[in-house]
């Protein structure tokens, strides 16, 4: 993936030590080592894992695993992205609600410290379900009993109903509303996406992604209850485990208002493309649709409307992102100029499936 980037390493310790010491009240004699870059660097950020020491005062030298997110720079598979916006969400979340949080050390707004902005962060020791290979074909999760299967995916819930449960307005987030959108969040939602769809296909054609557009311009429902702060990427797929217990909630890059239904129907969405859809079998303590709709109907104390809806939205969401990622890919010579990733990858097949369209590429 092209963003991730080869810094020195010395000179990008340094630069931590100081911005560390800056950032933490009464430490000193600050180190950094051992920075790591995972293999999942990619388009929408660079990830920088360190090992930072410190002293404070009365005690010995402590040692700590920190997180470094910097904004991306040349790529971006995000229409506008506010990076910085986003790190504020997570901060005001992680000090202020009991959503599982990484703390946030702090947000530099400087790009010529790291060559764009970053926020820094603790890192959160657990399991993660990977994307690639999906979970649902070995590992952890798989190997685990049902019990404990279950047991996960109850707790992403339960911690994806306390975002939803977040006092955004009292909390100082209004600056997610974007009222020139639209008045509600599916106004603003299908605005922003339909910008999207003209940026990320880039004058061509992507057929099933326009058929699906016009699916949810028809069928909008409603929106009349008031907006929720949305986390946005909701899926186990972001989250940290420990015991089969949620601990962290990760990337916020999507994070807007909305009804809680949005994120609901992109958690239901993501747990069929991750299996069913490429013939695996879900692991068998996962609760069923029906059953998760229900049960977060009744943590938020009021029915889920519209589920069917939504969940096709996530999956017009995802097929604009793979368009976008598929010409960047196109770009960065990891893709063959001649492949059709753009119109046809796993979110445009699953959509045709779910509305009976044509399949892409036949």
């Amino acid at each position: 993936m092209p963003e991730t980037t080869h810094r020195d390493p010395a000179e990008t310790c340094v630069t931590l030590a100081a911005w560390v010491k800056t950032h933490i009240a009464g430490i000193a004699n600050v180190q950094v080592s051992n920075l790591e870059s995972p293999p999942t660097n990619g388009f929408s950020s660079e990830t920088i894992l360190f090992d930072a020491t410190w002293d404070e005062p009365g005690t010995a030298s402590t040692d700590h695993r920190l997180v470094a997110r910097v904004a991306p720079t040349g790529y971006t598979v995000f229409l506008d992205p506010d990076f910085v916006g986003q790190c504020r969400v997570m901060r005001t979340v992680a000090e202020q609600t009991d959503v599982p949080m990484p703390s946030v050390v702090g947000i530099e707004e400087d790009a010529s410290l790291l060559g764009a902005p970053f926020a820094v962060m603790e890192c959160i020791d657990g399991k993660v379900p990977t994307d690639n290979p999906p979970y649902a074909s070995g590992g952890w999760l798989v190997d685990a009993s049902p019990e404990e299967q279950e047991r996960l995916w109850w707790s992403g819930l339960d911690a994806m109903a306390k975002v939803h449960a977040t006092d955004w307005k009292g909390l100082g987030l209004g600056f997610l509303d974007n009222p020139r959108r639209g008045s509600t969040g599916l106004d603003q939602q299908l605005s922003y996406y339909r910008e999207f769809y003209s940026w990320a296909a880039e004058g061509r054609p992507i057929p099933v992604a326009s058929a699906t557009l016009e699916w949810l311009e028809t069928n909008r429902p409603t929106e009349d209850a008031p907006m929720a702060l949305l986390w946005g990427d909701s899926r186990i797929g972001n989250m940290i485990f420990d015991n089969f217990r949620c601990v962290a909630v990760l990337d916020w890059e999507m994070t807007c208002l909305g009804q809680p239904e949005m994120d609901l129907g992109w958690w239901l969405y993501f747990d069929r493309q991750f299996t069913d859809t490429i013939n695996l079998d879900r692991p068998a303590g996962f609760p069923s649709r029906e059953a998760t709709i229900t049960r977060y109907g009744e943590l938020l104390g009021r029915d889920m409307e519209n589920i069917e809806y939504y969940e096709v939205f996530a999956g017009f969401r995802f097929a604009l992102i793979l368009a976008r990622l598929g010409g960047l890919l196109k770009d960065s010579d990891i893709l063959p100029i001649d492949s059709d990733f753009e119109t046809n990858n796993l979110a445009t097949q699953l959509l045709a499936t779910m509305l009976d369209l044509p399949a892409p590429g036949s």
